[in-house]
């Protein structure tokens, strides 16, 4: 290359190099700052604010993990509404504040969170998204340490992480938790071509699949014991029904493998792959397979407003103390309901018995069921539409709620046989719960 060109190229760069300087400089100059500061009862706490212009979002942003009740941000000079959460939908709803931004103004906001409700204080139930992913995952975007804030925002009382086949975001995220004492839980996602799954908790490994497999036509069955060995407490099928990874669309196959203890009946929003999920639970629980029913957001993207971190989730009821090894060991009893946002505390022989349990009937013996419901707005007002018991799979009774916050439900029954019953809550914006069995054996 000649001297001359040389030059030519070195201008060039250099013009280039200025024309970003000043994009940048005029960008800062359109813009406007933004300043949320955020308490709960008083105290910091992590925060998600969306920015709405109209009906257009135009960000997402989250106080730093590092830095909890802090959301800074810059925003074009315009009218928004943002919509600043902490547990939103679940103990409380979200709170909006409009702002006029201009150009190179700074404008600062003061949050103070109401308590709002606590199913943990009022039931002992602690919530979890047993399906969350950060960007080690290939397709995620998420760091694991804000991940820590994203789920804290979240309302979320122990922290969950599973990204496709590794374990390289674990450090970073139970360093992070750690240091806000914030308990997690470790997990992988078994990704194979045609079937993914859930292992937790386990220490970090890459899963080495079988190639039938990960075609959808071999049995899991040596993959879900290299998960055992790993530390696996629990395999859960993922999206069961999602066309991309149908793991039950196996079912009744040779190959297809029972050895999973949890299905995810919520997965993102609830679509008919959900409800084809619950039909599918109904069948297995009446067969006397007692799978666990749960909920999980499967997020990849903490800035993209459709991923949103702890919708739906699973809460577990238990006595004492939050501890991981407790909350997971009722998980595995089945003390447990999914939810989008209402929340259930379900019992039965006055409150002798929960999801999970089993009643044992005499002959002519009642069955006498209870259910407390909750629901916390969101962005707008919100009630309870309805509840119904399911027994065996059909609606034995449905109660009209009338768009009540709160309700409470009784019904007795006297069962002939054996079986099951759960409770199905549904909010007025459609958003709905299902809670495990409580099972019933008639002697």
């Amino acid at each position: 290359m000649n001297q001359k060109t040389q030059s030519r190229k070195t201008l060039r760069w250099l013009a280039f190099l200025l024309c970003l300087s000043v994009s940048a400089t005029v960008f800062a100059q359109a813009t406007g700052e933004v300043t949320v500061w955020a308490t709960l009862d008083g105290v910091p706490v992590d925060v998600r604010v969306m920015a709405r212009a109209g009906d257009e979002i135009r960000g997402v942003f989250y106080s730093p993990a590092a830095a909890p009740g802090i959301a800074r941000f810059s925003l074009p000079a315009g009218t928004y509404t943002l919509v600043i959460e902490h547990g939103a939908g679940f103990a409380r709803g979200a709170e909006p504040r409009t702002v006029t931004v201009r150009a190179g103004e700074k404008i600062e906001l003061n949050v103070d969170f109401p308590l709002g409700f606590s199913a943990a204080e009022a039931w002992g139930y602690y919530a979890v998204d047993l399906h969350a992913h950060s960007n080690a995952s290939f397709d995620g975007s998420t760091p694991p340490n804000e991940l820590v804030a994203v789920q804290m925002a979240a309302g979320l009382d122990i922290g969950f992480l599973s990204d496709h086949n590794t374990g390289d975001g674990h450090a970073p995220f139970a360093d992070a938790a750690a240091n806000r004492g914030f308990p997690v839980i470790l997990g992988i996602e078994i990704t194979a071509f045609r079937w993914h799954w859930n292992a937790y908790p386990v220490e970090a490994y890459i899963p080495s699949i079988d190639p039938m497999v990960w075609m959808g036509v071999g049995s899991p069955a040596g993959t879900f014991a290299e998960a055992r060995q790993k530390g696996a407490q629990f395999i859960q099928v993922a999206h069961p029904y999602w066309s991309g990874a149908p793991y039950f669309d196996a079912l009744g196959k040779p190959f297809f493998d029972y050895g999973f203890d949890l299905v995810e009946i919520m997965n993102g929003e609830f679509d008919d792959d959900d409800r084809r999920a619950v039909e599918q639970m109904f069948r297995f629980w009446s067969e006397g397979k007692r799978y666990v029913a749960v909920g999980a957001s499967d997020a990849h993207h903490w800035k993209e407003p459709p991923d949103i971190y702890g919708r739906p989730r699973t809460y577990v009821y238990m006595e004492g103390e939050l501890t991981v090894e407790k909350w997971l060991e009722a998980l595995g009893q089945g003390r447990a309901f999914a939810t989008y946002g209402p929340l259930v505390h379900f019992t039965a022989q006055d409150g002798t018995a929960r999801p999970g349990d089993t009643v044992t009937l005499k002959a002519g013996e009642e069955i006498r069921l209870r259910a407390e419901l909750f629901v916390a707005p969101r962005e707008a007002p919100r009630g309870l539409a309805l509840a119904q018991v399911v027994k065996n799979g059909e609606v034995l009774r449905e109660f009209a709620l009338d768009g009540k916050a709160e309700a409470t439900i009784t019904l007795t029954d006297g069962p002939s046989m054996s079986g099951w019953y759960i409770v199905r809550v549904v909010a007025t914006d459609g958003d709905p719960a299902y809670t495990n069995p409580i099972w019933v054996e008639v002697k």
